[in-house]
C-alpha cells in the first residue's frame, strides 16, 4: 500500500494546530506506473518501426530506376506495415490473424475477383515481431505474382495455406502457390523484393521454387514461446 500525508498548520482561537491528513493513493501509483511502462513500450515499438521504414526507403531507393518507380515501391511497402500494424493495434499489440493480415495485403490486388486468389488453414495468431514481417512477405509476394507471375494473366491463380506441423514446439508451414501463369524462370540477380522475402522474418525458413508452371514458396516459421521470448529480451536488451 502506498499512502499520501499532508500536514497543515492552523490557527484557531488564538492556538496553533497541526491538522494531518492521509489517503491511500496505491491505485493511482500503479496506473502512473502503468502509463509510464506503456509509454517506454511505444517509445521502443515507434523507434524500432521508424528503423524498419528507414530501411526500406534507403534499400527501395537503391533499387530504384526512378523517382515514380521508388514511389510506388515505397507507398506499397509502408501500407503494408501499415495494415499489420492497426491489427497489431486492435488486439493491444498482443498478435495478428494470418488470415487477415494476409487478406488485407491481397485485397488491392484480386478487388475485382478475389476467386483468384484462395487461402487455407486453421486459425492462427502471429506475434507483433513476426506479423509485420510477414504482411511485408505477402506484400512482395502480390506484387511479384502480379507484375510477372500468375496474376499477370486472366486466368492465373495463387493458393495461400498454412498449417502447424508441429504443436509441442509449434512450426507454422506456410504455401504460397502459383499456377495459370506465364512460364516462370529463376530471376538473373536478386533485388530488395527477394531479400525481404527471404530475410525480413524472424526464425523463418524460406524456399523458394521457380517452377516452369509456377512459383511455389514455402516458409517454415518457429512459433515457439521459448523463442519468442528470448527475441524479446534481445531487443530489450
Amino acid at each position: 500500500m502506498t499512502v499520501e500525508s499532508r500536514i497543515q498548520l492552523e490557527a484557531l482561537d488564538g492556538q496553533r494546530l497541526v491538522l494531518e491528513s492521509t489517503r491511500d493513493i496505491t491505485g493511482r501509483k500503479r496506473l502512473e506506473e502503468r502509463q509510464r511502462l506503456l509509454l517506454a513500450e511505444l517509445s521502443h515499438r515507434v523507434k524500432n518501426m521508424l528503423a524498419v521504414v528507414q530501411s526500406i526507403a534507403h534499400q527501395t531507393h537503391r533499387r530504384s530506376s526512378s523517382g515514380e518507380q521508388f514511389l510506388a515501391r515505397f507507398d506499397g511497402r509502408v501500407a503494408a506495415l501499415a495494415a499489420a500494424h492497426n491489427l497489431l493495434v486492435e488486439s493491444n499489440w498482443e498478435g495478428a490473424d494470418i488470415n487477415a493480415l494476409a487478406r488485407g495485403q491481397l485485397q488491392p490486388y484480386t478487388s475485382d475477383d478475389m476467386a483468384r486468389v484462395t487461402m487455407n488453414g486453421e486459425p492462427v495468431s502471429l506475434p507483433a515481431d513476426l506479423a509485420t514481417p510477414f504482411a511485408l512477405v505477402v506484400h512482395e509476394l502480390a506484387t511479384n505474382a502480379v507484375k510477372y507471375g500468375a496474376l499477370s494473366q486472366p486466368n492465373g491463380r495463387v493458393e495461400l495455406s498454412w498449417t502447424l506441423i508441429a504443436r509441442n514446439d509449434p512450426t507454422l508451414r506456410v504455401n504460397w502457390r502459383e499456377t495459370g501463369g506465364p512460364p516462370v524462370e529463376p530471376p538473373h540477380e536478386s533485388g530488395f523484393g527477394s531479400m525481404l522475402i527471404e530475410h525480413a522474418m524472424p526464425r523463418t525458413t524460406v524456399n523458394r521454387v521457380f517452377r516452369p508452371e509456377g512459383f511455389l514458396c514455402t516458409m517454415e516459421i518457429d512459433l515457439s514461446e521459448e523463442t519468442e521470448n528470448e527475441a524479446d529480451a534481445q531487443a530489450q536488451a
